[in-house]
């Protein structure tokens, strides 16, 4: 019996240490991209295309004057500028900030978001209800609370060639408390990996809060009205115009930052991350497979180590793993900090963030399986 048991034990653990070994694999491509990751931005052109700039609000007040702040001290030519405001329902004072701002600035429009028969929820109807009325060559998607850079929307023009449909940039979490460093990295390495996989020459998915469309690939697409609803409405529009053709590009550059609010409170995070991973079940399949080993990474961990205590000659090789896995994904963010000219983090930051992403991970495992609805700004979704 002691032998079978010790077959067993050491049977898992070979199991786990290939899907270890596995992970290293993936992250060592990872850095090859990252090392080889070079942001190319188109000329200047000699005048600067009409933009509209589409902003998803649903009370939004302690968020949304700031955003706007930011949209105004944008450095482009006002004449060719249209910032429009979706107003989502909103019961607290979103709709007087709003009418604040297009009092001062009559590039500014409020748009008041209607319930409707399309079939469509959440900022996928915003979306739908707020394409009639913008007048841009170009659309800038950005959300409420998110504040942009002044020279965000010519450089996220740069970053379009004429065969490019749509682009993301790159959004850094302000880091207020430590739970706001954690989520500055943790929203760090998410960008990395996006920008890794669209510049291997595969599309990857759009950041709703930072993107920018060509007007004639949207409405090829037919726009969000036609669209089949998805409760990350980035990927599905994103997917839905390189599926038509077009290409696609995300950016790490210092010109297209834009800051997020942080999402306050461990239950709020962990719906976040469920709606994530539900609109992820339209990702091809090679994400998922990502997703599998990034996430059986932190449940071989624990067992592994639990089998080491009874096969001490294991517990090296496992640590020894265990230490690539934290180098290699420390080497990638710093690279990630570097190509978008920030601080990087310090090695207790970096050493701290792995065991907050060993909880969030394992908490969004079992919080997605949870037969439970998700919120997202204060509606509840079944998906």
């Amino acid at each position: 019996m002691l032998d079978l048991m010790i077959f067993h034990g050491e049977f898992w653990l070979g199991i786990g240490m290939c899907s270890i070994l596995f992970y290293i694999i993936i992250q060592c491509v990872q850095c090859y991209f990252l090392f080889q990751y070079k942001c190319e931005l188109e000329p200047a052109p000699s005048q600067w295309p009409s933009i509209s700039i589409w902003v998803a609000a649903r009370n939004e007040e302690n968020n949304l004057e700031a955003c706007l702040n930011s949209l105004i001290h944008l450095d482009y030519p006002k004449n060719r500028l249209q910032i429009l405001v979706g107003n989502d329902q909103s019961t607290d004072k979103t709709p007087q900030i709003i009418d604040q701002f297009c009092q001062q600035y009559s590039y500014i429009k409020r748009i008041d978001i209607l319930d409707d028969d399309s079939g469509l929820k959440a900022k996928a109807r915003v979306m739908a209800q707020m394409d009639r009325f913008a007048t841009g060559d170009f659309y800038l998607i950005t959300d409420a609370d998110v504040c942009v850079n002044p020279n965000w929307a010519k450089t996220m023009l740069l970053t379009l060639n004429s065969s490019t449909g749509v682009s993301s940039g790159t959004t850094m979490v302000k880091s207020s408390g430590w739970d706001g460093w954690l989520q500055e990295i943790d929203w760090a390495y998410f960008m990395g990996l996006l920008n890794t996989i669209s510049y291997s020459g595969i599309p990857a998915t759009a950041v709703g809060n930072n993107m920018v469309v060509r007007k004639s690939a949207y409405w090829e697409t037919g726009g969000y009205a036609s669209i089949r609803f998805s409760i990350t409405e980035d990927y599905k529009l994103y997917s839905e115009i390189c599926a038509k053709g077009w290409m696609w590009n995300n950016v790490m550059h210092p010109g297209v930052l834009a800051y997020s609010e942080k999402t306050d409170g461990w239950l709020n995070l962990l719906h976040q991350r469920k709606r994530w991973l539900s609109g992820g079940k339209e990702l091809p399949f090679y994400w998922w497979i990502l997703f599998a080993v990034y996430g059986t990474f932190y449940f071989w961990i624990p067992i592994m180590l639990l089998i080491s205590f009874f096969h001490p000659t294991y517990l090296l090789a496992v640590l020894v793993l265990w230490g690539c896995k934290f180098g290699l994904q420390s080497l990638q963010i710093q690279l990630i900090y570097n190509k978008i000219k920030q601080k990087s983090p310090s090695i207790y930051k970096l050493i701290t963030y792995e065991f907050y992403l060993f909880a969030v991970t394992i908490g969004t495992g079992i919080f997605f399986l949870l037969p439970i609805k998700t919120n997202w700004k204060g509606r509840w979704y079944k998906v």
